[in-house]
């Protein structure tokens, strides 16, 4: 198994039990460092989808469950009654909807388009796994000759950590391909132009924290292994990329 097969398994499937991928990870130290911070990542990811529900929340509702209980075997409505019936009712749809909300939010599918843009996106980086590291005035002229090309309205001011760029096909996109080091690591970015898509969306992506940012004619792809890395690299790019009028 080579790294770039290594790699791709990782992504997929960080705790393969395949003889090959384990053989490869105690005998190549760039893999065994690179699985390290995949499960990490996935790791971290787990924890902060954790939901803890109060721990005095299960006692209140027994106790409204055993008053509403109680007022139906009596038979009574006394205003009181009522009121621990509404009041159950209120915690239960409190906490129902809570939990639902929370639910939709973990479960929610992401857009079709978002789906396509960030597999195009990543099946690229997969086909052309590593990138050359130009010095920054090479990167940022290039950049600038072929987004002029591209796109005539935008522009990037000099951009001190840009490594690389070039204008690929990504799936059924085409776009801006190029990379740039932050102070958390090196990211890949891709300004693809055409309808942008919506709002801003973060999600994480085999193994990638992901960012797609609608800009003034298109979008805005990035994909960091860490968030730091990718709100600094957002922060570095906004401030670079302008539109002329």
């Amino acid at each position: 198994m080579n790294c770039l097969e290594f790699k791709r398994l990782a992504l997929s499937d960080p705790n393969s039990k395949d003889v090959s991928f384990i053989e490869h990870s105690n005998s190549c130290p760039d893999c065994l460092k690179y699985i390290s911070g995949v499960r990490k990542m996935d790791a971290d990811l787990t924890s902060s989808l954790d939901v803890n529900m109060p721990s005095d929340l299960t006692a209140r509702l027994q106790l409204n469950a055993e008053l509403i209980d109680e007022a139906e075997q009596v038979g009574k409505r006394s205003a009181s009654q009522r009121y621990a019936i509404a009041a159950s009712v209120a915690i239960a749809l409190f906490v129902g909807g809570f939990m639902l909300s929370n639910q939709i939010a973990l479960n929610e599918e992401i857009n079709s388009d978002y789906q396509n843009m960030l597999a195009g996106v990543l099946e690229h980086m997969n086909e052309q796994p590593i990138t050359p590291v130009w010095e920054p005035a090479r990167a940022n002229s290039t950049v600038n000759a072929l987004l002029a090309s591209y796109n005539t309205d935008v522009r990037f001011k000099q951009l001190d950590s840009l490594q690389f760029g070039r204008i690929c096909p990504m799936g059924q996109y085409r776009g801006l391909h190029a990379s740039m080091e932050t102070e958390h690591g090196q990211i890949t970015f891709a300004f693809i132009k055409g309808e942008a898509l919506g709002e801003l969306l973060d999600a994480s992506y085999h193994g990638y924290i992901t960012r797609v940012k609608p800009v003034r004619g298109g979008n805005l792809v990035i994909f960091s292994r860490s968030q730091k890395s990718l709100d600094q690299a957002d922060r570095q790019l906004e401030d670079a990329m302008y539109w002329d009028i």
